[in-house]
């Protein structure tokens, strides 16, 4: 019996579909079904039932899916340490997923470090997301996101917070004028980066310290990339809500000034999500430290936890 054969009935069980099997083991679903048949021959038992719309185990199936599975995870973890350990530098591909402001003002630079140290290791980044649903371990080893993540497989470590700044260019706010309480936001020209149309803001004044109040006035436009909305606003075309690290460098150079310093937004917590259960490769775990380490140092978004 071929391993591969086996892989393709345990990927048929978790995924329900030949399609989303075939995707997962990236074969085409003609390959899929050849090695299901083989695996059927050869132990001469149907451990499948196929029809127009559904698949779905038989009961012999399912408990040779059952026994197998968990071996099949120690065997080929077991094969990977070895290799990781024949080895004395690491060595792989990584799989990463992030959010596309997140990772164009902070961790490019990082990967970028990493790569250099780690000329054995290759990195794709195909999906830049921040959405929660999205991410499984069999896509990417380690996710990174910005907000309360639901419960997953995944473990989660906090690595910094994302805190909304109000800007705009000082040529705005000389033309239009400057707000004072966030009421004043309904009368000013709103430059929403996608999904964000709606800006929550909190109070640092000890009289209202639980007071959040939201601004949904129209927004004069909508983005789904911050680096444009940024652009939007240096441009003098509005106010904008932008975390901080994605304004921190047109804040410095004037290009952009704060208003309304006593009203602020929630701030968001960011997320390096990965694998917290099973063996993790060195490559893998080499990142996640290196990773860790160098945020926990620069402190890039917000004090750590």
């Amino acid at each position: 019996m071929k391993l591969d054969d086996l892989r393709t009935l345990i990927a048929i069980a978790q995924h329900g579909s030949f399609r989303a099997a075939a995707d997962a083991l990236d074969i085409p679903p003609a390959t899929l079904s050849r090695r299901l048949q083989r695996l059927e021959d050869t132990l001469g038992s149907q451990l499948v039932i196929r029809d127009s719309r559904n698949v779905a185990l038989t009961p012999l199936g399912h408990d040779y899916y059952e026994r197998c599975q968990p071996l099949l995870e120690q065997l080929e973890a077991a094969t990977t340490e070895l290799h990781d350990n024949s080895h004395s530098q690491p060595r792989g591909a990584l799989r990463i997923s992030a959010p596309v402001g997140l990772l164009t003002y902070q961790l490019m630079p990082l990967f970028n470090q990493f790569l250099a140290q780690h000329p054995e290791i290759t990195l794709s980044l195909t999906h830049l997301s921040n959405q929660h649903h999205d991410y499984n371990p069999e896509q990417y080893d380690v996710v990174f996101r910005v907000g309360q993540q639901p419960d997953s497989s995944f473990a989660a470590a906090k690595i910094g917070e994302s805190q909304r700044i109000l800007v705009a260019s000082p040529a705005y706010l000389a033309q239009c004028g400057e707000p004072t309480h966030p009421d004043d936001l309904n009368h000013h020209a709103r430059l929403a980066s996608v999904p964000e149309f709606e800006w929550a803001l909190t109070c640092d004044d000890a009289k209202h310290p639980d007071e959040i109040l939201w601004i949904n006035s129209p927004v004069k436009m909508a983005i789904a990339d911050l680096n444009s909305v940024k652009q939007a606003a240096i441009h003098s075309l509005g106010i904008a809500s932008l975390p901080n690290y994605v304004v921190d460098d047109a804040l410095k150079n004037g290009q952009l000034a704060t208003m309304m310093d006593g009203w602020q937004s929630p701030p968001r917590p960011i997320y390096m999500l990965y694998q917290g259960m099973g063996y993790i490769p060195a490559h893998v775990r080499q990142f996640i430290d290196f990773m860790r380490d160098s945020l926990v140092k620069q402190r890039p978004l917000a004090d750590m936890d």
